[in-house]
């Protein structure tokens, strides 16, 4: 049976900057998961719908955009990635810039240049397959520049935030 290792990152929360490793278990039309020490099995419903079961069943949702996929699972998205580790929400060079994780629609905006923030607080608010989605703050810091307004569609790897650490 083949196997091949990701990463999962969570995205969605500020407080978890842990990556979880998994290996794959691909057998054909049956997949299998295994995080840590547990297996999971998974099943595609179709239209990006998964069915994961281990001691209790959940419906997922996967979106592919190119290459990288995000799955929203029990109110929480994680991204994943090929096993190696990378920097998260750090593009551009800027000490602090947060970008979108996915293509989403801005539904509020949280904070305005000046303003002092704590690393995990929400900046941003995102809509994306009707889940809500906030950017948190990386780092402690003040607002250097907003790049995003209320109801404005943004794509992936676009800085909406940048914060000035220090």
């Amino acid at each position: 049976m083949p196997s091949r290792t990701i990463m999962l990152v969570p995205i969605s929360d500020g407080d978890d900057d842990r990556q979880y490793q998994v290996e794959v278990l691909d057998d054909g039309p049956r997949q299998r998961a295994r995080v840590e020490q547990r297996v999971y099995e998974v099943t595609h419903d179709g239209h990006g719908s998964l069915r994961i079961t281990s001691d209790r069943t959940t419906t997922a949702w996967a979106v592919t955009v190119g290459d990288v996929r995000w799955v929203f699972v029990d109110g929480r998205v994680y991204e994943l990635a090929e096993a190696r580790p990378r920097e998260r929400a750090r593009a551009g060079g800027h000490h602090g810039s947060l970008t979108a994780p996915m293509p989403a629609t801005v539904l509020r905006v949280l904070v305005g240049v000046g303003d002092a923030v704590k690393r995990g607080d929400p900046l941003v608010i995102l809509e994306a397959m009707k889940m809500e989605l906030p950017v948190r703050a990386t780092s402690a810091g003040r607002i250097g520049a907003v790049h995003c307004r209320d109801g404005e569609l943004v794509q992936p790897g676009v800085t909406l935030i940048e914060i000035d650490e220090g």
